[in-house]
């Protein structure tokens, strides 16, 4: 199962890079990243070009086989489409096979066509060969089909000898192309050098401009409107342009030089953390973070005896976990306390008062006593609403998405999304080491 995480981790970085490298060596053309089409859609005002990733690393050795589904998918859109200006492109890695387009014969095509794959046949190959038994072509258009619907249409297309509706030799000569492309490594360095072309210095292309760029297509991916996941050469380099932090994510995670990546992310950071008066707020998602729950209290002990133990400069920082309630709150409080960390949660009995948890702390410097140096709340409403009444100077941001409700604006907002408390440390200048 390990295995087969890393590989679908390496096949989302492979499409990222891909992307990046259509974008990078476009001309003039928009790109859609998970296109309306297929993963890339390349778009100018006479043609579309439908572009759909796979990357095989693991794959001993080349067969047709492994190339049917895409196919047919493509097929199959070329068929219902009425647009008479896209063109398809498989973009393959193969370890085995030489780089460049590879040639696709009609026969090939046939024998996928004649494939006895039940999946294949209900799902692409009933769309491409048409049928004029409408029995057999309402269970074609379920949107959920049963066992004993899938047999019938596969029994029906392996006893009857059907035409495809469409041209296949328009498709195979003029619409579609099989391009095995580069390897991940390869690819890579293309984008460097492209990044390099496009006037940004080395550098900072492998510190800063090359990972923001993984995670700009990777965060455009994710968009539901298409729309907004469109985007030209031109509007990625402006933005990267006037990118000056180090982007760390689940996904620049996978860059070979990471390790490096947090070190200059630590140093970024260095200035805002040496202040002592600054309103810090951090915003955790335990569903990120490895062993959240076991290891929240000793990660608060250290931040506080860090950054809340100066009576006289030191702001409580907020601490707030997206899906925690009163009384996983309670439960950590009662943690903390048996640490002697006190806790402001803004809660007297069961009701949250703002003007509670954004009173100021006591304070006696002569005892060098602050009657309490943490505040925790969850994402709740009405704890958003204290936040953002009274602004944190920073957000430390450990989870991919902030809460919609909570306002960023005149705030700096610091996205961290690493997925262990030992990477938090590091970055933070809690700790001086980091594993990786």
């Amino acid at each position: 199962m390990e295995r087969e995480a890393d590989s679908t981790i390496k096949g989302f970085m492979y499409q990222f890079n891909l992307s990046l490298n259509e974008i990078l060596q476009s001309n003039g053309e928009s790109i859609i990243l998970e296109g309306i089409i297929e993963d890339i859609d390349k778009i100018s005002p006479s043609e579309v070009i439908a572009i759909q990733c796979k990357y095989h690393e693991a794959v001993d050795a080349f067969n047709w086989s492994k190339v049917y589904k895409p196919i047919l998918q493509m097929l199959k859109t070329y068929t219902e489409t009425s647009v008479s200006n896209i063109k398809f492109v498989l973009h393959a890695f193969f370890p085995g096979e030489a780089r460049g387009d590879k040639t696709v014969s009609i026969e090939i095509i046939k024998e996928m066509l004649n494939t006895k794959n039940e999946d294949y046949i209900c799902n692409y190959i009933a769309f491409i060969k048409k049928t004029q038994n409408e029995e057999i072509d309402y269970l074609i258009q379920k949107p959920r089909k049963s066992k004993e619907d899938k047999k019938k249409i596969v029994d029906y297309y392996m006893t009857n000898a059907l035409e495809p509706a469409c041209d296949i030799e328009e498709f195979v000569g003029n619409r579609f192309t099989f391009r095995i492309g580069k390897s991940y490594d390869e690819l890579e360095k293309e984008n460097i050098e492209l990044l390099e072309q496009v006037g940004f210095i080395k550098k900072d292309i492998e510190d800063i401009v090359y990972p923001n760029a993984i995670q700009k297509i990777a965060t455009l991916s994710m968009f539901k409107d298409d729309s907004e996941r469109k985007i030209t050469k031109e509007e990625m380099i402006a933005e990267l342009q006037l990118i000056k932090k180090t982007a760390i994510s689940r996904w620049t995670k996978e860059l070979a030089n990471y390790k490096k990546l947090l070190t200059n992310r630590r140093k970024q950071l260095s200035t805002i953390l040496n202040h002592n008066y600054r309103k810090r707020c951090l915003v955790f998602n335990p569903v990120d973070i490895e062993n959240f729950d076991d290891e929240i209290v000793v990660f608060i002990k250290n931040f506080v005896d860090i950054y809340c133990t100066k009576t006289k400069l030191h702001i409580p920082a907020v601490i707030c976990i997206l899906g925690y309630d009163k009384e996983k709150i309670d439960t950590l409080v009662g943690r903390l306390f048996q640490k002697e960390i006190e806790v402001e949660t803004g809660y007297r009995g069961s009701v949250f008062y703002a003007e509670a948890f954004n009173r100021k702390p006591g304070r006696d410097l002569q005892k060098d006593w602050m009657e309490y140096r943490i505040k925790i709340c969850g994402d709740l409403s009405d704890s958003i609403d204290a936040i953002n009444n009274n602004k944190p100077d920073d957000i430390f941001q450990f989870t991919e998405h902030l809460p919609e409700n909570i306002s960023i604006q005149d705030i700096n907002v610091e996205m961290l999304d690493v997925q262990n408390f030992d990477q938090i440390e590091f970055l933070l200048k809690m700790k001086d080491e980091v594993e990786i």
